[in-house]
């Protein structure tokens, strides 16, 4: 059976699930099933870098998108940049993300692999695989995830209405991100606040969140009421006197 009859053949699978808000989950689910790994995830990107996770698998692949975004560091930042494949097969011994790699180990997760998502030269997002046992993806591995990227980026096509206009400026692609109202509201405030643009306030606010052990919406809405600044470091939590 030829590449494109299997890329197929997982898309009917996908969007046989019904509801269109359901699709990005089952390609993980689908995805993670089909390796064989522990757990997998999905993440849009602004074209330069990942902005915001659409789907992740329960546990391992949840954990290891969580990580990455809340660090600002890890193997799909990686893959964005490179626009390749990137492999961590042993994440104890790599150096090049070692907040990473430590937060990674304390959750089980021994390996990674990120595959960029791509529509012609324009980045519109990342597929992440974790195991729990480190080792490199064999060739047949390789083969289905590139089949699951090209499915996960045709599912990112379908659920954005495949606008060329929503692609260059990305809005449409963030759009799918489990990105919250208030959070997009907190971020420009922050964005205001330190100087910096949309994208590294919300990863500012993703990193302050992880660093207090808080829910990123419970971070939002205090940011938004003004009872929180994030203009110190990521591990200060600033309450504004009342």
């Amino acid at each position: 059976m030829g590449e494109p009859r299997v890329v197929a053949d997982v898309l009917a699978s996908v969007v046989s699930r019904g509801d269109r808000c359901r699709w990005p989950t089952a390609l993980v689910d689908e995805c993670a099933s089909a390796l064989g790994v522990a757990g997998v995830g999905l993440a849009v990107t602004d074209d330069r870098v990942p902005v915001g996770i659409v789907a992740a698998t329960a546990g391992v692949g949840r954990a290891g998108e969580d990580l990455q975004f809340a660090l600002g560091e890890g193997i799909c930042w990686h893959a964005a940049g490179a626009r390749r494949l990137v492999q961590a097969p042993d994440l104890s011994t790599d150096d090049r993300w070692v907040q990473f790699g430590r937060s990674a180990a304390d959750a089980g997760i021994a390996a990674a692999f990120s595959l960029p998502l791509q529509v012609g030269a324009v980045l519109v997002g990342v597929l992440d695989v974790y195991r729990r046992t480190a080792g490199p993806l064999s060739g047949e591995a390789a083969g289905l995830l590139s089949i699951y990227g090209q499915a996960a980026t045709a599912v990112l096509l379908l659920l954005t209405g495949d606008d060329d206009d929503r692609l260059d400026d990305a809005a449409g692609l963030t759009e799918l991100a489990d990105i919250r109202p208030v959070v997009h509201q907190a971020a420009g405030m922050v964005a205001i606040q330190l100087g910096v643009d949309l994208t590294s306030a919300l990863l500012r606010l993703r990193a302050q969140a992880f660093a207090t052990g808080r829910p990123l919406r419970d971070l939002a809405e205090d940011v938004v009421a003004r009872r929180t600044r994030l203009d110190g470091p990521p591990d200060e939590h600033r309450r504004t006197p009342r």
